[in-house]
């Protein structure tokens, strides 16, 4: 009090003081309104200075902006809890879109929910005080429950935290200030931020084709589509099935896109072209598989090759369509001669046999399960103009029947005009019988059923066998000599003296004039 009256300029006199009257001063005596007013003010000053002392002690500076309607002693409450440091509950009374996630358990606030809001939001800083502070650099986004990978970890925050890729309605309601600042709103799935190349043919779960690390590689495998990709078709080009279509619709600068929905797959036709133009129907897998187009053989199918003019029967079956069909066309042989085997094979025998019964029909000698082996039968042969018999029988077909060219071409040769022995059989004995084999053939000496039995009269020579000549083996006259330049045996003995074979034990006593030794003189056969 007194350093009050010093201000006011009071004595330690009594002071006097009157309802309605000025104020006087007992040592003066005289009235003094400078000294009233001065009192006044400096009361009004002490009590200014008593509030702020009083609102310093309550408040330690001012809210932030965002918070400054809550200024003054009677809103302390509402943040502050009397005997509490958390803030939590009364944060959230007012944050209720931070609540609400937390109740959902999603995005940041969840995951650092234990942690009280005053420790990352500080107050009482002044009006320009940013509420939010940190570096996007140093942020671990992972306790936002959406780890940030591959391309998406070096995108700069606000690509994301964009006002337009907001999904969330909370957030949505708010201002265009508030959802320009915020971090809230967003959702997982990829179409929140990223256009839809697709249109929405493939639904919203990108993750099934792409990743974060790039959207041209891709996961896609066919074998969750509806058409399982098999054979020649998981070669194909995907445009080749799914074309590109333009809707005018640009997105990331492009109209264009591929057709994944919609297209028609259940029948072959649907992408093919009917090469057969509707012969055989549309059940294409009746006859081909994906696996090839050209890789189709009759006895994989279920094609009924009955049902036409032309039964396939043994190695018919297995021939490749396209050996008859050329070009994949089934109307080829309409109107041509399926009867005659010359109609699709080549006469490998050169006309041989058209002189023949029959014609030279091939099913005589072949059948459909195989050119080789012949089904030519001896009793057949019977029929031919050469008979066989004795050893003949027994000959490889192919030691007569040799390769031989006719007409120019490889073949094998089943026709002769001369069925002569010469014809197939070397002359062994070098032409020494042409004159007997002309009249009569080797069947004058040699049979069938062997060459080394003969049935050969020596009485119908020049030297008939008589006596001991009988017995004699033939190679004991007949010896090995050079007849034509080829050596052979000698059958044609010019000197058949006795001396020719025989030594002369007389030493020539006996002998004629001539020289000769008359041997039968003295001696017989």
């Amino acid at each position: 009090m007194d350093f009050l009256m010093y201000l006011m300029g009071w004595s330690s006199g009594t002071v006097t003081v009157r309802r309605n009257r000025p104020f006087f001063c007992q040592s003066c005596s005289k009235t003094s309104s400078t000294r009233y007013i001065r009192t006044v003010f400096v009361l009004l000053a002490w009590c200014s200075l008593l509030a702020q002392a009083q609102a310093q002690l309550v408040s330690p500076g001012k809210l932030s902006t965002f918070h400054k309607h809550l200024e003054g002693v009677k809103n302390c409450t509402k943040c502050h809890n009397f005997g509490k440091s958390s803030f939590l509950e009364n944060c959230l009374d007012c944050h209720k879109e931070i609540r609400t996630r937390v109740k959902k358990a999603k995005g940041f606030h969840y995951y650092t929910r234990k942690i009280d809001c005053s420790r990352c939001h500080k107050e009482h800083h002044g009006r320009a005080f940013q509420l939010v502070r940190w570096d996007p650099g140093k942020f671990d986004h992972k306790q936002t429950g959406f780890v940030l990978k591959d391309k998406h970890g070096n995108l700069e925050c606000r690509k994301c935290h964009d006002p337009k890729n907001i999904v969330q309605k909370d957030i949505r309601k708010k201002s265009a200030a508030a959802k320009k600042r915020t971090y809230l709103g967003l959702e997982p799935a990829c179409g929140n931020c990223h256009e839809d190349e697709h249109r929405g043919q493939l639904g919203t779960k990108c993750s099934r084709c792409h990743n974060a690390r790039g959207w041209k590689k891709t996961t896609f495998s066919h074998s969750n589509a509806r058409f399982k990709l098999k054979g020649k078709h998981a070669n194909v080009d995907c445009v080749k099935c799914h074309p590109w279509r333009d809707d005018g619709k640009s997105i990331a600068g492009d109209t264009k896109f591929h057709k994944f929905k919609g297209i028609a797959y259940k029948s072959c036709l649907d992408c093919h072209k009917d090469r057969h133009q509707g012969a055989f129907g549309a059940n294409c897998a009746g006859c081909h598989s994906p696996a090839g187009w050209k890789q189709v053989r009759i006895s994989e199918t279920n094609f009924d090759h009955s049902k036409t003019h032309f039964t396939l029967l043994g190695k018919h079956a297995l021939v490749p369509c396209a050996k008859c069909h050329e070009g994949g066309n089934f109307k080829t042989f309409t109107g041509k001669n399926l009867e005659s085997c010359l109609t699709c094979h080549e006469d490998y025998h050169r006309g041989q046999f058209v002189s023949t019964p029959g014609g030279g029909e091939c099913s005589r000698c072949h059948t459909v399960d195989g050119f080789a082996p012949s089904t030519f039968e001896l009793l057949q042969h019977e029929q031919a103009r050469f008979k066989l018999k004795g050893a003949h029988v027994a000959i490889p077909c192919d030691k007569c029947h040799g390769k031989a060219i006719i007409d120019g071409k490889e073949t094998l040769r089943f026709h002769w005009e001369n069925f002569a022995c010469t014809t197939c059989h070397e002359d062994y004995h070098a032409g020494q019988f042409a004159d007997k084999v002309a009249k009569d053939g080797c069947q004058a000496c040699h049979v069938e059923d062997n060459w080394h039995v003969m049935e050969f009269d020596h009485t119908a020579t020049a030297f008939p066998l008589l006596g001991k000549h009988v017995s004699v083996p033939c190679d004991k006259c007949h010896k090995q000599g050079v007849v034509n330049g080829k050596t052979t045996v000698l059958y044609k003995i010019e000197n058949r003296a006795c001396r020719a074979c025989h030594q002369d034990y007389h030493q020539g006593q006996l002998a004629n004039a001539d020289g000769r030794t008359a041997c039968r003189k003295g001696h017989t056969p």
